[in-house]
């Protein structure tokens, strides 16, 4: 009878033990938990140091964004309030940008937070990101608490809260989990396929903020609306970013440019994530899988036209 009493103890304390730990466990995967965030200063941090430590707010921003621009003073606002309890850290895109667009504003706004610049979009990818601004509050079990675009008194409240320590609702363990499946192109056809990776925003959106990137964004599509008959030996395909983007805007830029040539949008961006685009517009040939020419400079289209021609 004392060994049965002992044994229910032991799988009563086991259970207790085991409930406790999950919950306290991060939903996130060890992928999300692990993956290096390289700060500008050359250390490498992960989520997964601060887990039961404290909780983590990340920003992924650009120099360019203006509603990105004009939340800057909130968001220095809450790292000086809540930093000592709540590790800040801001996330560049590196999308048009460079670490000198990225000092300026630093700079101009005072900003004290670590900073990060998602060189190779990574933290792109896997944190799912649609669109800038774009916050992510993690408790300090490293549950996702909060996911949006916007500085307001919803975002406020819950950091105030979690650098309480209070206990806020979860979202799904899916929020952040890619849903869109990879584009399929069929690459492996012998054939030299030339992609124009761009946005549909990015000749109007990037004028006053990157006029040069604008420019460069008007001649791509035009230059590649004529090279489609000029090299009709390759196959061409317009890859258009997520980002702030569907069907309807779609839709209003082949209208706009009279394009004729494959369009689609990269929905899980999964394209310009293997490519590692960093500019838009880009111009990428593939030949048996393998990058033949990579350019995101449209500025002289005889010249180009003289590159292409030699493949």
């Amino acid at each position: 009878m004392f060994m049965l009493r002992q044994f229910l103890m032991s799988i009563t304390l086991t259970l207790l033990i085991s409930a406790a730990s999950l919950a306290h466990a991060s939903n996130l995967s060890k992928q999300l938990l692990t993956i290096p965030m390289t700060l500008t200063t050359g250390e490498v941090v992960t989520l997964e140091q601060y887990q039961g430590k404290k909780p983590v707010y990340l920003k992924f921003w650009a120099t360019w964004c203006k509603p990105c621009i004009e939340q800057m003073p909130h968001f220095e606002k809450i790292s000086q309030q809540h930093g000592d309890d709540l590790a800040v850290i801001a996330i560049n895109l590196g999308i048009n940008d460079n670490l000198a667009a990225v000092h300026r504003v630093q700079e101009e706004f005072n900003l004290t937070m670590p900073m990060v610049i998602d060189s190779k979009g990574d933290l792109a990818q896997a944190f799912r990101l649609l669109g800038t601004p774009y916050h992510l509050l993690f408790d300090k079990h490293m549950n996702l608490v909060h996911l949006g675009h916007k500085a307001d008194s919803v975002l406020d409240n819950k950091i105030a809260l979690i650098s309480a320590t209070k206990e806020l609702e979860l979202l799904a363990d899916d929020a952040i989990t890619e849903t869109e499946m990879p584009l399929n192109l069929e690459l492996d056809d012998s054939k030299t396929h030339a992609f124009l990776f761009t946005a549909t925003w990015c000749d109007w959106y990037f004028k006053d903020t990157r006029p040069a990137a604008s420019k460069q964004c008007i001649a791509a599509q035009s230059s590649v609306n004529n090279f489609t008959e000029q090299f009709d030996k390759f196959a061409w395909q317009g890859v258009i970013s997520r980002l702030w983007t569907g069907p309807t805007e779609l839709a209003n830029y082949v209208k706009k440019y009279q394009i004729k040539h494959p369009i689609t949008i990269d929905v899980s961006n999964s394209l310009f994530h293997q490519y590692e685009i960093k500019e838009f517009p880009s111009l990428v040939m593939v030949k048996d899988g393998v990058v033949i020419l990579k350019t995101s400079d449209f500025s002289d289209h005889d010249s180009l036209a003289k590159q292409l021609s030699k493949l």
